[in-house]
């Protein structure tokens, strides 16, 4: 990748040991522990987020065991019909073209997508949820890997999903830098992620079921969400409503390169 082209912007590339994976700030409240890990609250932009991550391998053995594909079979058709009805924003916005599930499981939302017309690929990192994607929707790609496997591929897309998936990150600076690469300049994304600015109390927080250390790290609100896209190069263009939870769930347009917007402070 030559130069800075497809680079997000420069607030995405600081974060060290003790500082917010969001705006890189230090000054973190202590919010109290939940399963053994210790939650902060970034006092510059909000965020808040497991301090210590997990290692790679402590991650990649509680992942070993994370996904109940055989409960996640069940009612396939439904499935794929609930994601159809999800992703028409995509279709009325990008049309056509090629489309994106990163962490598509076993694929209902990438069939879906072939079925409003998209040239449609998923990636996952269980070899089992994929195995299982390809048996069930021979139509689609499927593919094992991660958004920076996907990105390596040089393939653009005209509409990305990103589903709850960005909860389980360990950090933020290599989404960013993946979505910048994968989502073509006027190009859609929709992602997903349970809504944490509904629980504004440290009590409140740590009894909502969404904070799950090591499977869930980062909790966004919109405030949060908005300004992860706005760095990484996206403008948001509106959140959907969710009546039934909390749940954010944010359509927005990759921008232009040369429009990406400067530093913002914490």
């Amino acid at each position: 990748m030559a130069g800075n082209e497809h680079a997000p912007h420069q607030e995405m590339r600081q974060h060290g040991e003790g500082a917010c994976p969001l705006c890189h700030g230090t000054g973190l409240e202590p919010l109290g522990e939940k399963n053994g890990f210790e939650l902060v609250a970034c006092g510059g932009c909000g965020l808040r987020f497991v301090r210590d991550m997990p290692s790679a391998s402590e991650l990649d053995a509680f992942y070993r065991q994370y996904y109940a594909n055989a409960k996640n079979e069940r009612n396939a058709t439904r499935k794929v019909r609930r994601w159809w009805r999800r992703l028409l924003p995509l279709k009325l916005l990008a049309r056509k073209g090629n489309f994106l599930d990163l962490g598509c499981n076993i694929g209902f939302a990438v069939e879906a997508a072939r079925r409003l017309g998209f040239k449609a690929t998923g990636y996952d990192l269980s070899e089992q949820a994929i195995g299982l994607a390809r048996s069930a929707y021979g139509q689609c790609d499927f593919n094992v890997g991660t958004a920076q496997d996907a990105a390596s591929k040089g393939v653009r897309y005209d509409a990305v999903l990103c589903a709850e998936m960005i909860e389980h990150l360990t950090g933020l600076d290599t989404l960013a830098d993946a979505l910048s690469v994968l989502v073509r300049p006027g190009g859609i994304l929709y992602l997903t992620s349970p809504d944490a600015s509904r629980y504004r109390t440290a009590p409140q927080l740590l009894a909502w079921k969404e904070v799950c250390p090591p499977e869930h790290l980062i909790y966004f609100g919109r405030d949060q969400i908005t300004r992860f896209l706005r760095n990484a190069g996206f403008e948001v263009l509106f959140f959907l409503p969710v009546l039934h939870k909390p749940s954010l769930r944010v359509i927005a347009r990759r921008m232009p390169e040369a429009a990406t917007p400067g530093i913002e402070a914490p």
